[in-house]
């Protein structure tokens, strides 16, 4: 594998960091080389957060040059939009349909953009295919909302170009995460990857 280099956007709490150590190390498990960016934003309640995880054999530095993205996981869709332009056209954009709006929105200082003006961006704009799940009402479904970010990470391994083994990415999460929560995020990659591939449709 030359190059595959994925952007994780959030919110701090949404656990971007915790995707990006789980793709980092089922990559490691693979044999497949590494970089993982630094981390730009505030990890705290409602501070912008996201992290650079780029694989394959030409890589060498942490951070994707602009045009150059493959997979942008978006926990929160206006997040999705400080990332755009570091996409490939024709790249993948995995979107939680989510919002979770500032504080500044509530004081009346900016509106929340829609997600239909998100949608046409990517679409028109950048040239990106985009896949929306409802990963709250999905992670609820499997015992907290704190899965969100599993349930994004199995969707996607529903994607034909994502370059990691199932198998790889749930040993990672048995080592990352918690045992006392490691079968219900595990749980959550079944259900984001089997949506997506609905979404895809694959059967």
């Amino acid at each position: 594998m030359m190059e595959y280099n994925i952007i994780i956007a959030g919110i701090g709490g949404q656990g971007v960091l915790t995707i990006a150590r789980i793709i980092g190390e089922a990559a490691l498990e693979e044999g497949i080389k590494v970089r993982i960016g630094e981390i730009h934003g505030l990890s705290q309640r409602f501070g912008s957060l996201f992290s650079h995880v780029r694989l394959g054999d030409e890589v060498y530095g942490g951070l994707i040059p602009m045009g150059r993205g493959d997979l942008l996981i978006a926990l929160e869709p206006a997040e999705s939009l400080r990332h755009l332009h570091y996409m490939k056209k024709g790249s993948t954009l995995l979107l939680s349909t989510n919002p979770i709006e500032p504080p500044q929105v509530s004081m009346g200082l900016f509106n929340y953009p829609p997600l239909e003006k998100i949608r046409e961006l990517a679409l028109k704009e950048f040239g990106l295919k985009i896949i929306e799940l409802d990963s709250r009402k999905m992670a609820e479904e499997v015992g907290s909302i704190i899965a969100q970010n599993s349930i994004m990470l199995g969707a996607a391994l529903a994607l034909e170009s994502f370059p990691l083994k199932y198998e790889s990415v749930v040993s990672a999460v048995r080592r990352i995460i918690s045992r006392r929560f490691a079968d219900m995020n595990m749980k959550a990659l079944e259900v984001g990857m089997r949506e997506a591939k609905k979404k895809l449709g694959i059967f």
